[in-house]
């Protein structure tokens, strides 16, 4: 397979499909592979960087036993654990990365979603964050509800970041 034409069929609407045979990713040549993702790159996002920063929000003691975090109450990996920080420090820190010239600051908390007093609390600081910066903003606060997706957006979060790192077939478990 040729790696140009792939990318200029994808420029031009070509879409890989499931089941679809790529193996030749992994038998073509670095440089044609190179190429090829640097023609899409121009096409699709030019050179640009959009540069999203976080802030952990509230960190260890987490209940779920993901074997991998550090942050799993269930590891004992000595990671520092402190509750939601307030709103002084998180505007601090997206003020700053603001000042850098970062386009999106999410405020990303540990644990499998929030409660409903840090919910409230995220709530007034996305609302306060949102009057007096300019900086787009991101959230990553875990499983939330149809109506708390809407109450961030209110506030003015308009990308959400999850952090499902598995596949579909093993969710359940």
């Amino acid at each position: 397979m040729d790696m140009i034409k792939l990318a200029e069929e994808i420029r031009e609407g070509r879409r890989l499909l499931r089941g679809e045979d790529v193996s030749y990713f992994k038998t073509c040549g670095l440089e044609e592979l190179r190429n090829g993702a640097d023609l899409l790159r121009r096409h699709f996002s030019g050179d640009t960087v959009d540069l999203c920063t976080i802030i952990s929000g509230k960190n260890g003691n987490c209940g779920e036993n993901c074997r991998f975090c550090a942050q799993s109450a269930h590891n004992h990996t000595g990671c520092e654990v402190y509750d939601l920080l307030d709103l002084d420090r998180i505007y601090a820190e997206a003020k700053g990365h603001e000042d850098e010239g970062v386009d999106r600051f999410a405020i990303v908390i540990s644990g499998h979603n929030p409660s409903d007093s840090d919910f409230e609390k995220l709530i007034e600081i996305y609302e306060e964050l949102r009057k007096r910066l300019h900086i787009a903003l991101c959230a990553s606060l875990g499983f939330l509800s149809s109506e708390q997706f809407k109450r961030l957006y209110d506030a003015g979060v308009r990308s959400y970041h999850n952090n499902i790192e598995t596949s579909r077939g093993y969710f359940n478990r």
